[in-house]
């Protein structure tokens, strides 16, 4: 059921990379965000595998997993231009880690992924942010728990079967 080959990162700089290639139109954190969700339960559904190990959490403006939110903020309400390196523990280093630029050599074997990652940003990258955000907030997962969610409540995490029932389309 976990895929390790891959971090969540990853996932998002390949949404990242393929809409701008792909010239797709804007791509902001918060859009980049629902959109890795869907491609994620998307692919969680159609194989039985996770795409990473890293959860979801159930925030104000839906679905986020915390390390793709840290690592993209900083483009705030912006477009997206680029993917980002991430750091990664290197022992060999004298530091004791090392930046890693994205490549999406990683996913060369796994057609599957391609297939299902390309039909789901195709159909969502054009929908608003805000629609997404909309769409996310109408399925169970979240507005059972909008009450603690809206308090400000951490670490609610999405469930695999929370993420089985995600309505991609």
């Amino acid at each position: 059921m976990e895929n390790k080959k891959y971090k969540a990162m990853d996932i998002a700089n390949y949404i990242v990379e393929y809409i701008n290639t792909n010239d797709l139109g804007v791509l902001t954190p918060l859009k980049l965000q629902k959109i890795l969700y869907y491609v994620s339960a998307t692919y969680f559904k159609k194989t039985g595998e996770l795409l990473f190990n890293e959860s979801f959490e159930k925030w104000q403006y839906g679905p986020v997993v915390t390390s793709v939110y840290h690592n993209f903020k900083s483009f705030g309400i912006n477009h997206i231009a680029n993917t980002v390196s991430t750091i990664e523990v290197d022992t060999d280093s004298f530091f004791g880690f090392k930046k890693v630029d994205f490549s999406t050599d990683i996913f060369k074997e796994n057609m599957a992924f391609h297939d299902i990652a390309e039909d789901v940003i195709n159909r969502l990258a054009r929908i608003s942010a805000f629609d997404l955000v909309e769409k996310t907030h109408q399925e169970e997962a979240w507005y059972k728990f909008e009450a603690p969610i809206m308090r400000g409540v951490k670490e609610l995490k999405y469930t695999t079967d929370e993420l089985l029932q995600a309505k991609e389309s």
